[in-house]
């Protein structure tokens, strides 16, 4: 699984390193206020999300699920190094993007205090480990071509419907509000759930992998 996982990064090292010069440009222009301080957030959630991916692509043009199912590892070692490269392309953008916020906050270009950055970043950690929860076990059954379409089309629609859902509650009821113990541990609740919704996709993977035909 290591050594798996190790090939992945030797694949995208190039694809890292331009993706870590697209955090610090951005950086550079949210200094500059062309863009608010929450846009390098959302970048964790690009690396993280795309990273991966890619990573598909290339093995599919490789093909080389063939030849990586032949190794000790099997299959099991396929499914569990890309889980292992989602898990540190997540981490490292976080972390990379937390630095960054830190940075700005040191020097006055921020207003937000520092435990509301930090949660920023934690949360946007959250959704894209949910994120990838759904789109890893759809890259292994489908591939990195297919993939895209449907995770586009499945996201779009997700969270459309959320945001429909969460604007025809307010015009209901404008006074809604979530309970204080929602809102107080909802950091909490977000990690339990994403980190336990990756658990879950881990499994269905080995499961889709086992029975798919290389």
């Amino acid at each position: 699984m290591i050594g798996l996982f190790y090939k992945d990064l030797l694949v995208l090292r190039k694809q890292m390193r331009t993706y870590l010069l697209f955090i610090l440009v951005y950086g550079v222009l949210v200094i500059k206020d062309v863009f608010p301080l929450s846009v390098l957030s959302g970048l964790v959630v690009l690396m993280g999300m795309m990273l991966p991916m890619t990573s598909f692509s290339y093995d599919d043009l490789a093909r080389w699920d063939k030849y990586a199912a032949s190794l000790p590892t099997g299959r099991r070692g396929i499914v569990a190094g890309k889980y292992l490269l989602s898990l540190f392309c997540t981490g490292i953008s976080g972390l990379i993007v937390l630095v960054l916020l830190i940075a700005l906050w040191a020097v006055g270009l921020s207003e937000e205090n520092l435990m509301d950055l930090s949660l920023t970043v934690l949360a946007s950690i959250g959704i894209t480990l949910l994120i990838n929860a759904v789109i890893l076990p759809l890259l292994i059954k489908f591939g990195a071509e297919k993939s895209r379409i449907i995770s586009t089309i499945l996201f779009v629609t997700v969270f459309g419907g959320v945001m429909l859902a969460g604007t025809l509650l307010k015009q209901s009821d404008p006074s809604f509000t979530l309970p204080a113990w929602i809102t107080d541990s909802f950091p909490v609740l977000l990690g339990v759930f994403c980190l336990g919704a990756f658990a879950v996709s881990y499994s269905i993977s080995i499961g889709i992998m086992a029975r798919k035909e290389l």
